[in-house]
């Protein structure tokens, strides 16, 4: 549960964070599609918990449901089935409020693209993800953090490295996980370099930055804001655990990465002005980070925000944000200097700030990012060209 001082995830409106996510780095988890099984079984719910800088425009072309189950989806459903068919780069409206797109990790996965509108149908799914990753992620109070502080490399009789950790016994209720399925996440963390006694700052701090990613998602369907997420099936839908947006228990990390590992990463967008759009709370789902597949989405996921706004919002000429300096490196470095700008930095102070930050491990937030939607969009038709 989150301490009395969190604020909720629907009220943090004015941080526009990006959270757990490194330069080129991204990752999912098992791979199995969802099938989330009857929500009375997983978690006992109790009621009550819980930059006017403009840019010079150019190129300017002229309700969510809970069920997507238009013919588009099916058609990408059996799509996805060809991994060697070329992605389809151009976002189609599935159902009110609904936009669907494909795309491709820079390791090579096909990736399922959506942006969702924030109903009140949807956004009790939405809370619940975002509370149960922030409670999974907390600095120094998390399973995860005790995880990845807990394990060491061995090296058995044959000489091979293996990792260890001796905190089951203390972390068994909060896992939910068989000692073995245990020792392969302690080995999966420690293959992956997330065992702190490895020494690796910039995963490690990843993980621990999702917490803020999580707890700014802007979720409010009285104004006019949407989710737009990656996932690795074409028909994902969030899971619902029951009916209350707060969890009265924490979800355990296997029921956690069992509902949403098909969930790779996210980041709300919302209207507040007719010529721009506003983005905050981008985090990758930290299952998903630890084991490192599908990487490389993050500016993935924000081109294909600016190819939905440029095709059915074409009024809206902007995207701005404040990231943190690790997603202003993905930015500055993705972007040509005419696509964006930064408050009170050249697009050359912005790219060198940013990658020392991550070279000294302090990663901090940075001013406001105006960005073209052009742009945004062109990156993402152009993406998996090459």
């Amino acid at each position: 549960m989150l301490p009395p001082s969190a604020a909720s995830p629907t009220t943090l409106r004015n941080s526009t964070s990006s959270a757990g996510l490194l330069p080129g780095e991204s990752s999912t988890g098992s791979g199995k599609p969802s099938v989330p099984e009857s929500p009375e079984k997983l978690v006992v719910l109790r009621q009550g918990d819980a930059a006017k800088h403009p840019l010079p425009v150019s190129d300017a072309p002229g309700a969510a449901v809970l069920s997507h189950s238009a013919p588009a989806l099916s058609a990408r459903r059996s799509a996805g089935l060809c991994a060697a068919e070329a992605i389809n780069t151009e976002p189609d409206m599935i159902a009110d409020g609904v936009f669907a797109g494909e795309g491709r990790a820079k390791s090579g996965e096909k990736i399922f693209l959506k942006m969702e509108r924030v109903t009140n149908a949807n956004r009790t799914q939405w809370e619940q993800y975002c509370q149960s990753t922030a409670q999974l992620t907390r600095h120094g109070r998390s399973v995860l953090t005790f995880a990845m502080r807990g394990t060491k490399a061995i090296q058995d009789e044959n000489g091979a490295t293996r990792y260890v950790n001796e905190q089951y016994e203390a972390l068994a209720d909060r896992l939910g996980q068989s000692r073995e399925e245990f020792d392969d996440f302690i080995n999966l963390l420690g293959r992956n370099g997330y065992a702190w006694s490895q020494g690796n700052k910039r995963r490690i701090n990843a993980i621990h930055n999702t917490h803020a990613g999580a707890t700014h998602l802007y979720l409010n369907p009285e104004a006019e804001c949407y989710v737009i997420y990656a996932s690795k099936t074409p028909d994902f839908q969030m899971p619902r655990i029951g009916d209350n947006s707060a969890l009265s228990e924490p979800l355990t990390l296997k029921e956690y990465e069992r509902l949403y590992r098909d969930l790779l990463i996210c980041v709300g967008v919302d209207f507040p002005d007719r010529g721009s759009m506003h983005s905050k709370g981008m985090f990758r789902n930290p299952i998903s980070s630890i084991a490192r597949t599908h990487t490389g989405l993050s500016m993935i996921l924000r081109g294909f925000s600016g190819a939905v706004v440029r095709k059915y919002f074409p009024d809206k000429q902007t995207l701005c944000c404040r990231p943190l300096s690790s997603m202003q490196y993905m930015i500055s470095s993705a972007l040509q200097p005419d696509d964006y700008r930064v408050i009170d930095y050249s697009h050359e102070e912005a790219l060198t700030t940013a990658e020392e930050s991550i070279r000294e491990g302090q990663i901090f937030e940075m001013p406001m990012n105006t960005i073209k939607v052009s742009a945004l969009d062109r990156l993402y038709r152009n993406h998996a060209a090459t």
